[in-house]
């Protein structure tokens, strides 16, 4: 029998959105009490839905303590003809930050177990069933729920741009306010700073920021109100 996937996107947090993977109706797998539910940046725009081959052992839902690969419940995705199936499920410890593992431990974070039983990954197995999907049904599920961008603020929109321009940034959407943080070197320390977001197209703002960055602006002069929207314009 073929179960049914809705993905909803909760924003109780507007900066911290959550992706709910509904099985006909349930929140199966958050079976710890106290999953965390991933980004969709994590799981929704990098694919980590879609089968590969070989198939990838996916981060569900990761742990409540607050750091997201403590305990993860993490599954194989495949597709067979018109089939997709979510399978072999594990609390896996030390091999994911977010819904796709490590790239030294992709597709499948247990193949290093296998081969070096001493490996950097704690895992136990998880009794739920094998779920299997409508390939049809599934990947239309997994399209829309990617292509909603309702949840993003514009905080997050500017740095996902932002990432892209510079990836080696240390950046984030604080949990509240239209602001981004930027942390910095202070000597042999880290310290940061929220930047107020000013109006503008969010690539826009994103590169008129990596601008005033390159030109060695500090960041605590770029949270000036007036610096990036001079820049901006």
């Amino acid at each position: 029998m073929l179960s049914h996937l809705r993905i909803e996107i909760e924003r109780g947090v507007p900066n911290y959105p959550e992706v709910h993977l509904l099985v006909d109706g349930e929140r199966v797998l958050e079976v710890d009490g106290n999953s965390a539910a991933n980004d969709p940046a994590d799981i929704l725009d990098t694919g980590a839905l879609v089968p590969t081959d070989p198939p990838t052992r996916v981060a569900f839902y990761g742990c409540g303590c607050g750091t997201f690969g403590c305990s993860v419940v993490a599954g194989l995705v495949r597709r067979r003809g018109d089939t997709i199936s979510w399978s072999d499920f594990r609390t896996i410890t030390g091999a994911y930050h977010s819904a796709l593992p490590e790239p030294g431990d992709r597709p499948d974070p247990l193949g290093p177990v296998a081969a070096f039983p001493d490996a950097d990954v704690f895992h136990r197995s998880h009794d739920l069933p094998t779920i299997r999907f409508d390939a049809g049904q599934y990947l239309a599920a997994v399209e829309a729920a990617t292509a909603d961008r309702s949840w993003e603020t514009r905080p997050r929109a500017v740095l996902r741009h932002l990432r892209a321009l510079r990836p080696d940034l240390h950046a984030y959407a604080p949990r509240a306010g239209d602001a981004v943080h930027l942390s910095f070197h202070a000597g042999s320390m880290m310290d940061g700073v929220d930047v107020p977001v000013p109006a503008g197209p969010p690539e826009q703002l994103a590169a008129a920021l990596v601008g005033l960055l390159e030109a060695g602006i500090h960041p605590r002069r770029i949270a000036v109100p007036g610096v990036w929207t001079a820049a901006h314009h």
